[in-house]
């Protein structure tokens, strides 16, 4: 009989701490999705990436919630947000992240990284495209 109600107990103490685990744990990476495109545009003047300018982008092709595009040297990036709270989006960055690519009216653009809620479009050719991806990566 204890040892019954041992086990049971044991049992329902490993799946209390398994689903405080779960609950901490975050499939995107890094926890950015408090955090908007003009933030990145801030990120990367701070590591040394001089942001030419800044002009909004209509994120709705890639189906995002907020986007931004960025003159860094001679060439364009664009900078998409997505708002991972909503089921929607969240799918449709899993989706991006196991492609690897974007879709914008049927031509393919590569995406290279996907960091907590953000993704990068236009780095295949950029000459800093190392350094825009580290601050990505370390954009939280």
């Amino acid at each position: 009989m204890k040892k019954a109600v041992l086990l049971k107990g044991l049992f329902l103490l490993v799946m209390a701490a398994i689903c405080l685990l779960a609950t901490g744990c975050n499939s995107y990476g890094q926890d950015n999705n408090y955090l908007r495109p003009v933030d990145f545009v801030n990120h990367l003047n701070r590591n040394g990436i001089r942001v030419d300018a800044v002009r909004p982008l209509d994120p709705r092709p890639l189906s995002a919630s907020d986007a931004l595009e960025l003159r860094i040297g001679e060439s364009n990036i664009g900078v998409y947000k997505y708002d991972i709270s909503r089921a929607d989006q969240r799918t449709r960055l899993e989706r991006i992240k196991q492609n690897k690519r974007v879709y914008f009216i049927g031509i393919p653009y590569p995406i290279y990284e996907v960091s907590g809620s953000f993704i990068v479009v236009g780095l295949d050719k950029h000459k800093d495209k190392e350094r825009i991806l580290e601050a990505l990566r370390t954009f939280k």
